[in-house]
């Protein structure tokens, strides 16, 4: 999970994850900042963003204590203000990245092949193939994404299209289940680096 903490000048993001839940508090792993704690004052109000079954849901929540054994973690108010955020909020732009595709359970559609996207967002892809993938067929992808490395998500299909009927080509849209949050922070700069690329030509 994402947190995000405002200090008046600027929203300052970490990386964290859930640790237990109880019915007024939760305990959220110790962001860290360089190698040290991120700790703040009893009371400080935060965002935290979390993804359930594919779904993006953000939240207020405000610091209570700090605990460190045996694990240092957050103990945090429950939390408020929760809203799922669409996946259609994320920009989408058209561009080709080689991806690693293959299926997920023995019980659908076997699959191992090397595709191309046709667009990506940082809530999914469209693919580009020879071959047609049923839709609810899960995936595992693996992006390569430039000068980031790779990107691994795990996905399902929910549209297919042969945009000419004549040709063995087809577009898949595959809808991300999991994805790490660093890893769709890597697709989204890349996304925002490939905008800005975009509007200076256009200049």
């Amino acid at each position: 999970m994402e947190i995000m903490v405002s200090n008046n000048k600027e929203i300052i993001k970490y990386h964290s994850r859930i640790e237990e839940i109880t019915a007024d508090r939760m305990m959220l792993a110790m962001p860290m900042s360089k190698g040290y704690p991120v700790l703040l004052r009893p009371g400080d109000i935060f965002e935290g963003k979390i993804i359930v079954k594919g779904n993006v849901y953000c939240f207020t929540s405000a610091f209570v204590d700090k605990k460190i054994v045996p694990l240092p973690v957050w103990i945090v108010s429950a939390p408020y203000d929760i809203k799922k955020v669409q996946l259609r909020e994320f920009v989408r732009i058209d561009t080709i990245l080689s991806v690693q595709v293959q299926s997920l359970s023995s019980e659908q559609q076997e699959i191992s092949l090397n595709l191309q996207t046709r667009d990506i967002s940082g809530g999914g892809v469209q693919l580009v193939g020879k071959q047609p993938i049923n839709i609810g067929v899960r995936l595992a992808l693996t992006l390569a994404v430039p000068d980031a490395g790779s990107v691994q998500a795990n996905g399902e299909v929910v549209r297919l299209e042969q945009p000419d009927l004549e040709r063995p080509l087809f577009w898949i849209g595959v809808k991300f289940l999991e994805i790490a949050e660093k890893d769709r922070s890597k697709l989204i700069k890349f996304i925002f680096k490939k905008q800005l690329e975009r509007r200076k030509k256009e200049l």
